[in-house]
C-alpha cells in the first residue's frame, strides 16, 4: 500500500486563479496568449525559482501586468500587490502561508502598444494531501 500524496501546491496555477477576480475572466495565465493586445489588461504569472523544506515551498513568482498603457497597467499591479501581502490566501486545499514582495513592479520592455510592469513575489506554501 503506497502512502497519500503530500505535496505542495502549483503555485503558479493558484496563483493565476486568485488573481483571475481583479484582473478579469480569461485575462490571467501562465503564458502570454498569441492574442494578447485583445486581451488587455493580462496577468501572467511565472514561477522563477526558490528553494523548499520537508513542509513549506518558497516559491519566487514574477507577476507581469500587461495593459495598453501606463495609467491602465499600474493600479492593477498595485491592487494585486496589495491583495497577495494581505491575510493568507488559499484555493481548494492549497494555502499560501505568507507572500512578501520582493521587487514592487516596474516596467519592463515587451512590444509597442503593450506596456509592462513586473512584479517580484516570494510565496510560501506548505505541503497538502493530494486526493
Amino acid at each position: 500500500m503506497t502512502a497519500p500524496l503530500r505535496r505542495f501546491p502549483d503555485v503558479q496555477r493558484v496563483l493565476v486563479t486568485l488573481l483571475e477576480p481583479l484582473a478579469g475572466v480569461g485575462r490571467t495565465g501562465i503564458e502570454t496568449p498569441g492574442d494578447l493586445q485583445s486581451k488587455l489588461p493580462f496577468v501572467r504569472v511565472i514561477r522563477t525559482g526558490g528553494p523548499s523544506t520537508r513542509t513549506s515551498d518558497y516559491a519566487t513568482v514574477d507577476v507581469d501586468v500587461f495593459a495598453a498603457s501606463y495609467a491602465a497597467a499600474e493600479p492593477l499591479a498595485e491592487r494585486i500587490r496589495q491583495y497577495l501581502t494581505g491575510p493568507p490566501l488559499s484555493s481548494g486545499a492549497a494555502v499560501l502561508d505568507r507572500i512578501t514582495c520582493e521587487s514592487a513592479a516596474a516596467e519592463l520592455p515587451w512590444a509597442p502598444g503593450i506596456r509592462r510592469l513586473s512584479a517580484t513575489y516570494r510565496v510560501t506554501a506548505r505541503r497538502y494531501l493530494a486526493t
